[in-house]
């Protein structure tokens, strides 16, 4: 009997029925080929036709880093005499919130830039926030290379509190991913949400310690701040690679911003695989 009859062909029978969440990573892992080859082309896509080509990975952030060191430290005058070069706390400001404001609109967008293929064939749809977040990501991580040459060029060297740093890190991807996956689904019927989205991540720029400190932020105002994600984030990776004070850890952003990072993950995900089957309805 030929090779080919011999191999069962498998049949997916789609109700309309939400998968539960074990169900649909598994799903996810037998479909990793295609993760694989979408992060692969989306990240010669972005860099493809470049005179700089890879170069834009770091040039981007430097620039962003040093506008801010000009804006927040001497303008604003936030720079002070310390331990830690303030280049170096703009860093871990800059560099994960570029990732952020990066990921969300790549993540939200991806549905309804493949609505053509989603309407031709099936597989997990996550794929294509996922890939797209996962590409970001890879960006993301190659930036910390800029950090560790400025912590070079200024001989700071973090202590034992960097073993934290790739918890942080996991957090804010996650983080990413929540919110990518919720949005993807909204925006395939609401096109509002492209516009908004935009918008309030230049309010959350300002809101975010990006430029500036926890402290500079007033005692009375903390309490409330601190449930922006972003920050126990951000104070995170800076208690992590900057902080030579034992005291100086940011328990309350820190529990704060675990928590609601892990409700956006649960809501986002959720919202995604109850609507995930109807995007072809919804479009």
């Amino acid at each position: 009997m030929p090779k080919e009859s011999q191999q069962q062909r498998e049949w997916r029978k789609i109700d309309g029925k939400p998968v539960g969440f074990l169900a649909y990573c598994r799903e996810l892992i037998e479909y990793r080929e295609v993760a694989y080859v979408l992060i692969g082309r989306d990240l010669i896509i972005r860099f493809r036709h470049t005179y700089f080509g890879l170069a834009w990975l770091l040039f981007k952030p430097l620039m962003l880093m040093a506008t801010m060191t000009f804006a927040f430290g001497h303008l604003a005058g936030f720079a002070k005499e310390g331990a830690v070069p303030y280049p170096l706390i703009i860093f871990c400001g800059v560099i994960p919130w570029y990732f952020f404001s990066n990921a969300v609109p790549d993540g939200m967008g991806t549905l309804s830039w493949h609505m053509h293929i989603i309407q031709k064939t099936y597989f997990p749809r996550a794929l294509f926030p996922l890939t797209a977040i996962t590409s970001d990501a890879v960006e993301f991580l190659v930036a910390w290379l800029l950090f560790a040459a400025t912590c070079v060029w200024f001989r700071f060297v973090p202590d034992w509190r960097a073993i934290f740093f790739p918890l942080f890190c996991i957090q804010l991807y996650l983080l990413c991913v929540g919110i990518g996956l919720g949005l993807s689904v909204v925006n395939v019927r609401f096109r509002d949400i492209s516009n908004l989205v935009p918008f309030l991540l230049s309010i959350g720029f300002l809101l975010s310690p990006v430029g500036y400190t926890l402290d500079r932020v007033p005692e009375d105002w903390q309490l409330l701040y601190v449930f922006n994600p972003m920050v126990g984030i951000i104070e995170g990776l800076r208690w992590s690679l900057l902080s030579h004070d034992l005291h100086a850890f940011p328990r309350d952003a820190v529990l704060a911003s675990a928590g609601v990072t892990a409700i956006i993950g649960w809501g986002g995900t959720q919202t995604f695989l109850k609507h995930e089957l109807d995007l072809v309805d919804l479009a």
